[in-house]
């Protein structure tokens, strides 16, 4: 009898649980992001970087509760899109992007390079003779067939990306001014050797960004709280421990 109303109190507890909305008990969210660092990253275990950092101080300041969790890249895009209780990081707001997101709050500026260990080419024509690396689901792919550039790897992480330029498996390395100084560095290599080619296109801007769906009372809490944070200095003081 006592194992009968125990398993009971079970099912009720599981019930009620799955009645709760999305987003109830002190509006705990998901945070999904890949190891893009430093903008995002786990590496030891601890989920740090600079975008990571930004938000997670202004869901503190908006009184949300964030669990981060870092995925496939292509995978955190797909469940972004069919989730209303999630946000992504970092995302780069592209025109083919543009109407799938619900874009919350611009976070960093960066610009999209070609990084080398031998000269790097002085122009997207020479660019053209080397096999180019990226990780395949970001708006590297975008800017590699916007170049024309003939022979592309796509990969499913930047420290890939970083050991097979090390190996001398691709010539160039498509990654950002902000990136490839701390992946080729986590990845066990020096980063005094890297030389860095020409940028591709204008300023890029990596986003907060979530579902048509996620709650926009939320979404304007955070995006408030970053206004906060760069007009009290707090923003500035991240991105500085990261520059």
């Amino acid at each position: 009898m006592r194992r009968t109303t125990i398993q009971g109190v079970g099912v009720l507890a599981l019930l009620a649980s799955l009645l709760v909305p999305s987003g109830a008990a002190g509006q705990a969210i998901r945070v999904v992001a890949a190891e893009f660092p430093p903008l995002t990253t786990q590496a030891g275990g601890q989920s740090g970087g600079v975008v990571l950092e930004v938000v997670r101080e202004a869901c503190r300041r908006a009184g949300i509760s964030p669990a981060f969790s870092f995925l496939p890249w292509q995978r955190a895009q797909l469940e972004t899109q069919a989730r209303n209780d999630v946000l992504i990081i970092p995302f780069t707001r592209t025109p083919g992007r543009e109407a799938q997101y619900q874009w919350v709050a611009p976070v960093l500026e960066f610009h999209t390079v070609f990084v080398t260990l031998a000269t790097p080419p002085s122009s997207i024509e020479e660019a053209r003779t080397l096999v180019v690396g990226y990780v395949r689901g970001t708006s590297f792919k975008d800017e590699a067939e916007h170049a024309a550039l003939p022979y592309v790897e796509e990969t499913d992480d930047d420290l890939t990306n970083a050991r097979k330029l090390k190996l001398g498996r691709i010539g160039a390395w498509m990654t950002t001014d902000l990136m490839a100084h701390g992946v080729y560095r986590q990845a066990g290599f020096d980063p005094a050797e890297l030389k860095y080619g020409p940028r591709l296109g204008p300023v890029k801007v990596s986003w907060v960004a979530a579902s048509h769906g996620f709650p926009k009372e939320i979404a304007k809490r955070i995006a408030d709280a970053i206004d906060q944070m760069r007009a009290d200095g707090s923003y500035r003081a991240i991105v500085k421990r990261y520059r």
